[in-house]
């Protein structure tokens, strides 16, 4: 057992060396990828490289997570020596080519509890010290978590997961009057539907579509808020008849016929 641990570690650094290999200079500090811990909860729009992640927090390396590593992640599991216990944080990226020596990177992190925080972030090298960086989404598992990140033709697709409350207002016929919590469901493991994003160069996000199939039956929805249980019959009866892809104008008539079936006669 002790010799299957050993080259299942070995292997984890073995193809987090050849990943290194082929990161790019401008994503390099002292010969190294940048520290992943260094965009887990990032402020302001610059990063000091020599202050920031294990030299800046000291945290105890616990290993990695060979499963990430071997798609191409860069990162590592960690403990914070003031809170000794089973809980390790981790934080991990993977890096994509947005062109013009600019990178997307999509990051994951956890800080030893229950969140898995997920973002998509624009950063170009600055200086030798200096990073600049621009979060451009970001989210906490059914709030807005990150998933289905890949380039194709210069352009970054990705996924962020829904709560019930956050498909509403993602219309352009949102209610406003409409609560989180009180209304409609919004909690952290509420998830309901996938919005599905195309990024370009210029950091515009288009939406390409509403993906409704998280759902499959009603007992899975939601029952948090008020007006829950009228939007489950809406969205169940969007499902039976196969409509659960939207585009910007079925996203739309969704939400109209929301807001008339179950706002206006609440």
């Amino acid at each position: 057992m002790k010799i299957r641990v050993c080259w299942f570690i070995l292997l984890a650094y073995l193809l987090a060396a050849k990943i290194s290999a082929a990161v790019p200079a401008a994503l390099m500090f002292h010969d190294k990828p940048i520290d992943a811990l260094c965009f887990f909860n990032v402020e302001g729009k610059e990063i000091d490289l020599k202050q920031c992640g294990l030299a800046k927090a000291k945290y105890a390396v616990k290993g990695h997570n060979a499963s990430l590593i071997e798609k191409g992640y860069i990162g590592y599991n960690w403990q914070d020596p003031e809170y000794p216990g089973p809980a390790e944080g981790y934080s991990y990226y993977k890096f994509f080519n947005a062109g013009k020596n600019v990178y997307w990177l999509y990051t994951i992190n956890s800080g030893g509890g229950t969140g898995d925080f997920t973002a998509i972030l624009r950063v170009k090298r600055k200086s030798t010290d200096i990073l600049e960086i621009e979060t451009l989404v970001d989210g906490d598992r059914c709030n807005g978590g990150v998933q289905d990140v890949s380039a194709v033709n210069d352009h970054l697709s990705f996924s962020q997961n829904l709560t019930a409350y956050d498909l509403i207002a993602l219309s352009k016929k949102a209610a406003p009057d409409v609560k989180a919590y009180d209304d409609l469901a919004a909690c952290a493991i509420c998830c309901v539907a996938k919005a599905y994003y195309e990024l370009g160069g210029n950091a515009q996000l288009q939406l390409s579509y509403v993906d409704l199939d998280k759902v499959k039956e009603i007992q899975e929805m939601p029952e948090q808020g008020t007006l829950q249980p009228c939007l489950n019959q809406l969205f169940t009866s969007y499902a039976t008849e196969g409509k659960t892809k939207l585009k910007h104008n079925m996203l739309d008539e969704f939400v109209a016929k929301f807001k008339q079936t179950c706002i206006q006669h609440h």
